[in-house]
């Protein structure tokens, strides 16, 4: 008997155990032990049936109309503006998951989502915010013209931000990739421009941090000389109107009394000195013989200056800068100094911040998203007053898919993050534009994925180059759809 007994003991643990986890995700939650809070989980939910995990997909817009509580509601959590550094590199997602997305799919996946269904969707919101934005286009042949484009990974290696740019560029004039930082993380995959750096800088961002709370650059970043350091910029043939430049700009603060040196197209070292004091300078050089293929600056000792980045421009027109934060939810604008902001305005001149922050969010979104609507208010609202004669758009979050019995549908968190942006952007007064709706609404990321070609990784989150390059241009036709409207 005691032998019977000894051999039930593991499948009493077992039991026992199965028990307590069912109990601990279904039972508890919103409960935080040690500074972790637990949340609901379905330990079931791979083998139910898709019907039951997704949502209605013939009225995309129901979710909007109700109220969200139950289930999806998980812990209001207060979230560090630099707390996502991106556990998987980005560079690896784009260089290897697009090959494994052409291998991996049959040929009747192929046919079957060769093209997905995507919408034309106008600027909605306060459009009318746009007028300042809209204003300036009509002085774009006589004046350069500058639009912000802010994200998170989505809009990292220029991808997104290039067809807007291109598309703008045809219509309005301006050539020229526009605002670099001095270092980067998406260089291995940035087509727009190649960009190589010594490795003797030392940078600070929004995306590392800014525990010495250093007066952080309109890019988010900062980067300071640990000695005789350098930065190349060279153009590609990727887009004809970023082929060349004829104007290099360079951006610093805090310079010591000092020379540094610069080239154009690998030719001669010239010399330029810095000017001292704490305020944001710059400094235009002229490509010789009026165009550029490439600049390189390099510094001549180590703490000589706060660098900034560089601007690549050629003549009068619209010039849209790339600023990627990976992993940011769009709390780090806290991070930079009003001050900054206000020097770069007038120096570049900005009519239009494009915000295309909340693939990060979505992780922690929850049916009560109060804390991040409110955080979010405060950071735009402040721009405004940084900014008191730009435009605003806020772009909502795309489709991310998440795995529900055999097929990936769209993840809960999207559409209640959804209603929040379009909070967010009412009660800032600016206007917003639904990448969501424009993807397809509801399990569309599924179809981007197997589309051929593909339009999205496989990691049913971020657009392939070819996706990228879409969304791109539809929200350059909304914006200039709005533009035509509005003459």
């Amino acid at each position: 008997m005691p032998q019977e007994s000894q051999k039930n003991k593991p499948l009493i643990l077992i039991g026992l155990t199965i028990v307590f986890v069912i109990v601990i995700s279904h039972f508890i939650n919103n409960v935080t032990i040690f500074g972790y809070t637990i949340k609901p989980t379905d330990l079931f939910m791979d083998i139910k049936p898709d019907s039951l995990q997704s949502f209605n997909n013939t009225n995309s817009n129901s979710i909007f109309d109700q109220g969200t509580t139950g289930i999806f509601a998980f812990s209001n959590e207060k979230i560090n503006t630099n707390e996502f550094s991106g556990s998987v590199s980005l560079e690896l997602i784009r260089s290897l998951i697009n090959n494994a997305n052409n291998n991996s799919q049959s040929s009747s996946d192929a046919l079957a989502y060769q093209v997905p269904q995507t919408n034309n969707i106008p600027l909605t919101g306060n459009v009318s915010q746009m007028k300042y934005f809209f204003d300036a286009l009509k002085n774009a042949g006589s004046e350069k013209i500058r639009v912000a484009h802010y994200g998170d990974s989505g809009v990292e290696g220029d991808a997104i931000t290039a067809n807007i740019r291109q598309n703008l560029q045809q219509k309005f004039g301006g050539k020229g990739v526009g605002f670099l930082s001095i270092t980067s993380q998406d260089i291995t995959f940035r087509t727009t421009t190649k960009q190589s750096f010594s490795n003797n800088w030392s940078t600070t961002s929004v995306v590392t941090g800014n525990a010495n709370n250093l007066p952080l650059g309109m890019n988010g970043d900062l980067s300071i000389p640990q000695g005789v350091s350098w930065v190349n910029y060279q153009t590609t043939n990727w887009i004809p109107y970023l082929n060349s430049f004829n104007m290099a700009r360079v951006f610093y603060s805090n310079a010591k009394p000092s020379t540094i040196k610069y080239s154009f197209n690998n030719q001669a070292d010239q010399t330029a000195t810095l000017k001292s004091g704490n305020a944001i300078q710059e400094l235009k050089f002229n490509a010789p013989g009026g165009g550029a293929q490439s600049f390189k600056l390099t510094t001549t000792f180590a703490n000589q200056a706060y660098f900034y980045g560089v601007s690549l421009e050629d003549g009068n027109g619209v010039y849209v800068d790339n600023f990627p934060w990976r992993g940011n939810t769009g709390l780090g604008f806290t991070s930079i100094p009003e001050s900054s902001f206000m020097q770069f305005s007038k120096m570049l001149n900005y009519k239009l911040i494009i915000l295309a922050f909340g693939a990060n969010e979505t992780s922690f979104s929850s049916a009560d998203n109060t804390w991040y609507e409110n955080q979010m208010v405060k950071v735009i609202n402040n721009l405004k007053k940084a900014f008191p004669e730009t435009s605003f758009l806020l772009i909502g979050v795309g489709d991310k898919g998440v795995k529900r019995g055999t097929r990936f549908v769209t993840d809960p968190n999207v559409p209640l993050l959804m209603k929040t942006q379009q909070n967010i952007a009412n009660k800032t007064g600016i206007a917003f534009w639904n990448l969501f709706e424009a993807m397809g609404g509801y399990n569309s990321m599924e179809k981007w994925v197997k589309a051929n070609p593909p339009l999205a990784f496989m990691d049913y989150t971020h657009p392939s180059w070819q996706g990228s390059a879409k969304i791109g241009d539809m929200i350059a036709a909304a914006i200039i759809q709005a533009y035509d409207n509005y003459k």
